[in-house]
């Protein structure tokens, strides 16, 4: 169970979150953007909105680059063993390719 008022950290990042504490390639590609549920049961919640954390050029030459939504609650009592979170919306990126030139 997630308590419904719980305060959660989302990020982008490309690697998957692996702790409480969003930091280093779970953030690199969107800074960790704090946010509130709004409750069980209730309405959806507005839009959620985060800037890029810096410049950043994933080479995904060899193998494909994994971008991954990382979502953490920072207080241990918010979340217990069985909690489920329901995310829905749009991410939207832009990027460029840089082709195979070295």
């Amino acid at each position: 169970t997630i308590n419904d008022n719980a305060a959660l950290t989302w990020s982008l990042g490309s690697a998957a979150a692996s702790s409480a504490a969003l930091a280093g390639t779970m953030v690199n590609v969107l800074a960790s953007t704090g946010r509130t549920l709004d409750g069980a049961g209730a309405a959806l919640s507005t839009a959620s909105t985060a800037d890029v954390a810096a410049a950043l050029t994933l080479d995904g030459t060899v193998t494909p680059a994994d971008l991954y939504l990382n979502l953490a609650l920072a207080a241990g009592t918010d979340i217990d063993a069985d909690g489920m979170l329901a995310v829905t919306g749009t991410i939207t990126l832009l990027w460029e390719n840089w082709g195979d030139n070295a």
